[in-house]
């Protein structure tokens, strides 16, 4: 049962987040506490995976993992904005204040700039976990509208308009290559790819959906056009916080979207850092890197067997194995995320890992590129 347990661990952030947003105050803080000690430290500190990976019997369970965030990221995305609200929504204060003893309105009305600021990083912590992951594996299921549905609201409250058409049609055709934003190029630090990334994806989102609607003779300012779409329902929550608490509310909101999106492009920096891949050449194992933590497979879905992930396209999580061709990173995705913000560790510790990937996996035309 431990197998399939180990999938639930982001509910128990979600669910702390949550219950930080309400007390108010110190307690704003603490999701990213929660996150940064447990689901950081604890990646530091993991073992390796068994393998092979294990067989599940029962795969609903593990779908269940995913569908059964929606709610929880919702109350959630609901309690931040009262957080940042002066009103009393349908008495939620005072019911907590007479449930617990606990006088929430009196902790909110006392909120400072730090505990905003905590408020705001917790939040985009657990939603960059609960929300933006979860939607990238069911955001895969092109096939199934339900699965569509509740990624694409899951990006919403994420405030992320471009991921579904940009990641699935863009960054899977052009990994490795100059075309594709998501791909970190060597040398290159975090902070510059956050904006090179975060402004080409959805440039590349655009454009896919253009060509798309080229392709049909149909007009691009449609609602069925998934750019134009994801957007108004990011908008449609911007709108809510900005009606809860006017422009400090918004504003607060945003800074933890952009929060959000920094823990998603580092992600993203960290699986394809430095590789490379001759346009039009096929997509192999050797143009992600793995891990071996095994707290990062359980916490991401899976997502460290990335070079899987990558050469099997539409394989659910359970699915995805070691591919023996990959590169290893030395540490688990979670544990790597403090490194590569500072720039000078990470290409210190990554150099090796390069070299390796330069001598023994890269072919001579992707040498001629580095």
């Amino acid at each position: 049962m431990l197998k399939y347990l180990r999938y639930f661990g982001t509910h128990i952030l979600i669910t702390a987040t949550t219950i930080g947003l309400v007390a108010g105050g110190a307690w704003s803080w603490l999701g990213l506490g929660v996150g940064f000690i447990f689901w950081v430290g604890g990646d530091s500190l993991s073992r390796t995976p068994t393998l092979p990976s294990p067989h599940y019997a029962h795969p609903r369970i593990l779908d269940t993992a995913l569908y059964s965030l929606f709610v929880p990221v919702i109350v959630m995305t609901l309690a931040f904005a009262w957080a940042l609200s002066n009103h009393n929504w349908f008495g939620f204060g005072t019911w907590i204040h007479n449930m617990s003893g606990i006088d929430v309105l009196a902790g909110r009305a006392n909120n400072s700039l730090a505990d905003v600021l905590g408020a705001s990083l917790s939040f985009g912590l657990a939603m960059a976990m609960g929300g933006i992951l979860t939607a990238h594996e069911l955001g895969h299921r092109t096939d199934d509208r339900w699965a569509m549905w509740v990624a694409r609201w899951m990006l919403a409250m994420a405030f992320n308009a471009s991921l579904e058409v940009a990641h699935v049609f863009g960054h899977h055709r052009d990994v490795g290559t100059p075309a594709d934003p998501a791909t970190a190029r060597r040398g290159e630090s975090i902070y510059h790819f956050y904006i090179r990334s975060t402004a080409g994806q959805f440039f590349q989102a655009w454009r896919i959906e253009r060509e798309r609607f080229e392709r049909l003779g149909q007009s691009l300012v449609t609602f069925n056009n998934k750019v134009i779409a994801g957007l108004l329902r990011a908008g449609l929550v911007a709108v809510l916080f900005y009606l809860t608490g006017g422009p400090y509310a918004l504003g607060a909101f945003l800074v933890a979207s952009m929060w959000n999106k920094f823990l998603l492009e580092s992600l993203n920096y960290i699986e394809h850092y430095g590789l490379v891949r001759v346009p039009g050449e096929p997509i192999n194992p050797r143009h992600a890197w793995d891990s071996l933590s095994s707290f990062s497979h359980a916490a991401l879905f899976e997502l460290p067997w990335h070079a899987d992930h990558h050469s099997r396209v539409g394989r659910r999580y359970p699915e995805l194995r070691a591919s023996p061709n990959a590169p290893l990173l030395p540490f688990g995705y979670l544990a790597a995320l403090p490194i590569v913000w500072i720039p000078p560790l990470w290409k210190r510790l990554i150099k090796n890992g390069l070299a390796e990937w330069d001598r023994n996996k890269a072919s001579s035309a992707e040498r001629s590129l580095i």
